[in-house]
């Protein structure tokens, strides 16, 4: 999707992102399979040729999707682009079209779904528009985009804004509970184990200057910090390797800070309070930070908050390592288009600096190349200084994925859901739960295989 997380990636239950968007207004006669889609269709100028883009959400970012077709259209004339925005479950959504096989010319992809589009031949190969983006703009594209998104060795998408996701912190809390901000070498696991109660009402301490400290991440970043592994290849799978003395030092470790009540489980975020009411609480001032992606940031979603915030890397694990799980915003096009050229023509245009310009100035969005990095005319006004730990993610080994490869919503799930029971119970020894999850993930592994990959 649009912001992939998990934007999404899996990092968080983005049930709660439908009280941040706003709605649009809807054109009649999309048809049943189109229930949730805004947007409006009109005819092409006489002689164009019309392309169909479906984007994921509302916001800032649909409206600098507009802005940027309007100046790709200005200087290509011959091709008119659609924008349909996506409301609500944009995979199922999506699913459903691709099964009709009425799929949009250009879309919105989903790191979770990337890869199995990209082996089902759903995606048009746009592996020359990322090779000829290099060399025309003479630019480096970030280590993560060339981690993440190659499968096979062949691009199927373009990446929007790519990087990891890290905390952002409430200066307003840390002021008010008389405690500096910590710098980059003293935010560690233990820093937060040790200030959670001087920061949490939760935790215990009535004069505190926040509900809770936050939440903690996704069980697959939490694993990768305390310097554990899922597979021993992430792109080639053979030997599942959660059950480690790293991984039981983890879930020691979440147990403990769990149960002091001053950070939210993964329980609480997913179920009983979800992403847009701990976002909610963050802007109120009910946490110290909110762990999510620059797509994320403060003010990013219109929200009319004075908060003041700054950016931290993730706190490192007891080895000092620093890992953050990958997220990304990815559109690509259909395999099945009648319009292949001019689709990569717009797909060339995304991964321009000029448009990557537009995006940025969103404040929820990341330069996707080296050299545009820091430069104040590829930056938000809205941004802190910190925000270069964001640049940082997506550097070689900062930001992963448990695998890079088909299936991998699925895997994190399992992965999140299985430790998470961790704090759940604490009386069942963690060798026994990573024992659980070892063999969870080989019967995942086992139904890969089934279907054709990681042979």
């Amino acid at each position: 999707m649009g912001f992939s997380l998990f934007a999404f990636s899996g990092v968080a239950n983005f049930g709660g992102l439908a009280r941040l968007v706003t709605s649009y207004l809807r054109c009649v006669g999309v048809g049943s399979l189109m229930l949730g889609l805004t947007g409006c269709v009109r005819p092409p100028p006489e002689g164009a040729i019309r392309v169909d883009y479906y984007l994921w959400g509302e916001g800032v970012m649909a409206e600098a999707e507009r802005r940027l077709i309007a100046d790709f259209e200005s200087a290509n004339p011959d091709i008119k682009v659609e924008l349909t925005t996506v409301i609500g479950n944009y995979n199922e959504k999506m699913q459903a079209l691709i099964v009709g096989g009425i799929l949009p010319d250009v879309m919105s992809v989903d790191i979770n779904a990337y890869y199995e589009w990209a082996d089902r031949g759903i995606l048009l190969d746009a592996t020359e528009v990322m090779a000829a983006a290099e060399r025309e703009e003479h630019l480096t594209f970030m280590p993560i985009v060339r981690e993440e998104l190659p499968y096979h060795g062949r691009y199927y998408c373009v990446p929007s804004a790519m990087c990891g996701v890290v905390p952002q912190l409430n200066v307003d809390v840390f002021e008010r509970g008389h405690l500096p901000l910590p710098t980059e070498e003293e935010f560690t696991w233990d820093w937060v184990a040790r200030n959670t109660t001087r920061l949490s009402r939760r935790a215990g301490n009535p004069h505190a200057p926040a509900e809770v400290v936050g939440s903690l991440p996704d069980m697959t970043t939490m694993l990768l910090t305390f310097g554990g592994q899922v597979f021993d290849d992430p792109y080639n799978p053979k030997r599942v390797l959660v059950n480690s003395p790293e991984a039981v030092a983890m879930g020691n470790f979440v147990r403990k800070i769990i149960g002091s009540r001053g950070l939210l489980s993964r329980a609480d975020v997913t179920t009983s309070s979800n992403w847009g009411t701990e976002w909610d609480m963050y802007l109120h001032g009910q946490t110290a930070w909110f762990v999510m992606g620059v797509w994320a940031t403060p003010r990013a979603w219109g929200e009319p908050s004075n908060v003041r915030w700054e950016v931290r890397p993730f706190p490192a694990g007891p080895t000092g390592k620093r890992v953050t799980v990958a997220g990304a915003q990815l559109t690509g096009g259909s395999a099945r288009t009648k319009h292949p050229e001019e689709v990569k023509r717009f797909l060339r245009y995304l991964v321009s600096p000029r448009a990557i310009k537009i995006r940025v100035r969103t404040g929820a969005a990341m330069p996707i190349y080296r050299e545009l990095l820091g430069k104040p005319e590829y930056m938000s006004a809205n941004w802190p200084g910190s925000v270069k730990y964001f640049f940082e993610t997506m550097e070689a080994g900062r930001s992963q994925l448990p695998v890079y490869g088909p299936g991998v919503g699925e895997l994190r799930r399992i992965i999140d859901s299985r430790l998470s029971e961790l704090a759940a119970d604490p009386n069942v020894p963690v060798v026994d739960v990573l024992k659980v999850l070892e063999d969870e993930i080989y019967r995942w592994l086992d139904r890969q295989k089934q279907k054709g990959f990681y042979r």
